[in-house]
């Protein structure tokens, strides 16, 4: 006789009561009978742990493999969806060239303010001897 019977969840369910008559050792099972025990021994079979775990493991990977297989096929893209993702790569693209060009203007602004900077630079030695240099600011 079984002490426990266990469900599929591993929940435990008390299906027998030991008891001792000598006070030292559990010599006397009573078996316990209710519906739920009843129940539980007629539904479950008696397979070892590992074949319950190997059939939950079994059962987990064909539906696994179930979803693989609908992925797999898949249905190929129609007009519309080939006309959106043109439409997503012209965006994407568009967007990448204005980028491009704002910094390729912004390269060019600092390009051109370096050269007025080194333009309005202008050495006071060579006008009087002296070799100082001053810069020419223009608040306009």
């Amino acid at each position: 006789p079984n002490f426990n019977e266990v469900t599929m969840s591993l929940s435990f369910v008390k299906s027998a009561v030991l008891s001792s008559t000598d006070g030292v050792s559990h010599n006397t099972e009573q078996s316990i009978d209710n519906p739920e025990t009843t129940s539980l021994r007629k539904s479950t079979s008696h397979k070892p742990l590992f074949e319950q775990l190997r059939a939950n493991k079994e059962a987990e990977d064909e539906k696994y493999e179930e979803l693989q297989r609908q992925m797999r096929g898949t249905r190929a893209l129609d007009e519309e969806d080939v006309a959106h993702l043109d439409a997503v790569e012209r965006m994407r693209e568009e967007r990448d060239l204005e980028v491009k060009i704002g910094i390729e203007r912004e390269v060019a602004l600092f390009r051109a303010a370096r050269v007025d900077r080194s333009l309005a630079r202008t050495s006071v030695g060579d006008e009087d001897g002296g070799g100082e240099d001053f810069f020419v600011v223009d608040n306009s």
